[in-house]
């Protein structure tokens, strides 16, 4: 499957937030989420964002730096998605909702 990323704006005002060793932490986790997008219980990596009462909004914690990418996955019927990353975020803030 072909996934486009695409971020909006706001994550790059999360990103600046944080140092470069987090940032790179970060970048590492959106290519692990790029390459296996859906729900733990599909098969993915992402774990249902429960602070957001949607199961489409998906999240993956990075425990190194208690830091967790809050995504959701959007899927056409052509087989390509999209891979829309919203929030960064320290773990005990709640993702901004799409």
């Amino acid at each position: 499957m072909k996934v486009m990323v695409r971020y909006l704006k706001e994550f790059a005002a999360d990103m600046s937030t944080f140092s470069e060793h987090d940032k790179s932490l970060i970048r590492a986790a959106i290519i692990k989420i790029k390459e296996n997008p859906f729900k733990k219980s599909e098969g993915g990596v992402g774990k249902a964002a429960a602070e957001s009462g949607n199961e489409s909004i998906l999240s993956v914690k990075i425990a190194a730096a208690d830091i967790r990418v809050v995504y959701k996955l959007i899927k056409s019927k052509d087989g390509e998605s999209a891979l829309v990353i919203f929030a960064s975020a320290v773990n005990d803030a709640t993702p901004r909702s799409l």
